[in-house]
């Protein structure tokens, strides 16, 4: 290796990355866009050499792990369980919603599966780094407002990190076999369990042994150290070594002295990063860049609006004002770190193309760019919005409001337990609904692959197969759904026995003659076959129309016999006793507890 042109290659990537990085501080934008504009110059106007070539990956490779790495530094998982109850909804609902919808407008625009997976898990995030700076620097925004929104982006960033975990089988599932790709799977969960378990009990005491007993410089070198250690564990194991990365510093995050090795790590991580972004912007060329415009702002309007729309509503959930959920979500529009490293990733997997990626990289550049107008102008955008709604829009909007707080001033009146029922119901429902959704998109992947595969195992043509199978995905469905709906019944019996109770206090007949939560209860099993009919009426697959007709007649056939079983219990054995019942309250507050208690059993 030309040991002089490895150093002139290297002094111009960083004279060049400060060049760029300086123009972006003028503009009032973040450092990275500088970094990445020093690679497209680089990429498409300079002639860079072979030993610099290797160099520029090498020391983005390991920006990349200090990147990650710190950003598991910063994760304050005490903070998070304390505080982090509003965030933990926002997001909650926020990366689902967004990786959905991406997947679907994914597969709208003539994506397979895996490209709009991809798809869906870039559009979820947004940017630590460039949210921070803008909201600092336009001083419109209060510390604790700063502090929710970065609590968003830290469990946007572990959501990213489970997604990119769960990515990599799928990516080296497109070049493997079936055989290889199981082993890869389980290799992957033994280095993730052996990680999380086993290294928050011996790490984070090792780094407090350490602290206590050596300088500074040493704890910073054995914390690099295992940083790096991971980040290969990871590779071997089958996955990034952003995840290794990731994990270490999740892990020594526990530690007394995190906050310390974070600002040592800190001036490392500024400069490796700027090598990792840089040769981020190499990947994309100008002419890719041109042809594909129009995907870029389509891409960029897809992030932004699924993002301003899932935020919005996370912050409604919360019980908090539109116009501060749409303000936060405005100030949330630049796209994230993890967009280069999941695409990036695909890439290199061949699961995208180039013209996919340098879309991304565009969006992503073009989002960090608008993010600062849009975010100074939000309050304005969102006064004009109310002036130019529809008046019977307006009103639908004022009666869902109207609704939602009744329901929250039910649950601050009513008791502790039922306010705990009513949030373990809630979460119930929220993991029913994903659920539900997990096996949507598995059955979707797997049924165009599964039925050749068993049509050559035991014949019957594949499209037997594919009958087969999509009624073996209403089968499995049943059960979340079934769960989905008990949840929501459950709720509406809080809030229906809360005002029952409120409103005995107040003799109000109405209230106490409501028969909501019984009805619901006969139907149930109707409400979940037409549900999960639903689905498989509008999650594409290879069936004809009469095909689900008699699809809806053998789910029929399925509920009639689920409905004959529970009505016709096998009936107890005639000599057996029976036991003497203690004498309850009768009155109504009494018997609507007992009801919700009783149902809560059962349910949850």
């Amino acid at each position: 290796m030309d040991e002089s042109l490895l150093l002139l290659s290297l002094a111009l990537f960083t004279v060049l990355a400060g060049a760029c990085s300086i123009i972006s501080n003028k503009a009032k934008l973040p450092p990275l866009i500088g970094y990445l504009a020093a690679g497209i110059v680089i990429a498409n106007f300079l002639s860079v050499s072979e030993p610099g070539l290797e160099a520029i990956e090498i020391l983005s490779d390991f920006g990349l792990v200090l990147l990650m790495f710190c950003i598991g530094l910063e994760i304050n998982l005490k903070k998070i369980r304390k505080k982090g109850r509003f965030a933990i909804v926002v997001a909650g609902v926020q990366l689902p919603l967004t990786v959905v919808l991406g997947f679907v407008s994914g597969s709208l625009m003539g994506l397979d599966a895996t490209q709009s997976i991809v798809l869906g898990a870039v559009l979820s995030g947004c940017s630590t780094a460039a949210v921070m700076s803008v909201m600092m620097a336009q001083k419109k925004y209060t510390k604790e407002h700063m502090e929710v929104i970065i609590l968003i982006i830290i469990i946007q960033d572990i959501g990213q990190v489970v997604m990119l975990s769960a990515l990599t089988p799928i990516l080296a599932g497109s070049s493997m076999e079936i055989s290889g790709l199981i082993v890869l799977i389980t290799s992957i969960a033994a280095f993730m369990v052996i990680s999380i378990v086993g290294g928050l009990k011996v790490i984070p005491i090792f780094i407090n042994w350490v602290a206590d007993n050596v300088s500074k410089e040493i704890l910073l070198l054995v914390c690099l150290g295992i940083a790096l250690f991971m980040a290969w564990a990871a590779t071997i194991a089958g996955l990034s070594m952003a995840i290794g990365a990731f994990l270490a510093g999740l892990l020594i995050s526990v530690a007394r002295n995190s906050k310390d090795i974070e600002s040592s790590v800190e001036p490392m991580k500024n400069l490796f990063m700027s090598m990792f972004f840089i040769s981020v912007g190499m990947e994309v060329h100008l002419a890719t860049l041109a042809d594909n415009l129009g995907t870029m702002i389509i891409f960029y309007l897809m992030f932004a609006g699924f993002l301003v729309m899932t935020v919005f509503l996370g912050f409604w959930l919360n019980g908090e004002k539109g116009r501060l959920g749409f303000v936060s979500a405005i100030s949330m529009t630049a796209m994230g770190e993890f967009a280069f490293i999941i695409s990036k990733e695909a890439l290199e997997h061949n699961v995208v193309d180039d013209a996919f990626y340098t879309s991304i990289i565009g969006a992503a550049l073009l989002s960090m760019v608008l993010m600062p107008i849009l975010s100074k102008y939000s309050e304005r955008i969102w006064d004009g919005g109310k002036t130019v709604c529809p008046k019977a829009l307006m009103n639908m909007f004022c009666k869902l409001n109207g609704y939602r707080d009744g329901l929250y001033v039910n649950f601050r009146t009513a008791t502790k337990r039922t306010q705990k029922h009513f949030r373990r119901s809630m979460t119930h429902a929220y993991i029913n609904i994903l659920a539900i959704i997990v096996i949507i998109l598995a059955f979707y992947m797997v049924v165009p692959m599964a039925s050749p595969v068993l049509n050559d195992m035991f014949g019957g043509g594949v499209h037997l197969w594919d009958f087969i199978l999509v009624m073996l995905n209403f089968v499995v469905l049943i059960p979340p759904t079934k769960y989905l709906v008990d949840n929501v019944k459950f709720l509406d019996m809080l809030v229906i026995e809360n005002a029952r109770r409120q409103a005995s206090r107040e003799s109000d007949p109405v209230a106490r003659g409501s028969r909501y939560p019984e009805l619901l209860e006969m139907n149930t099993y109707v409400v979940v076959a037409l549900i999960d009919l639903a689905i498989i009426a509008v999650v594409p697959n290879p069936l004809s129309l009469g095909e689900h007709i008699f699809v809806a007649l053998a789910a029929a056939l399925i509920v009639v016999f689920i409905l004959y079983r529970i009505k016709n219990p096998k009936k107890a054995d005639k000599g057996e006793e029976t036991e003497a019942v203690p004498e309850e309250d009768d009155s109504d507050e009494s018997q609507g507890i007992r009801c919700v208690e009783d149902f809560s059993r059962r349910i949850l």
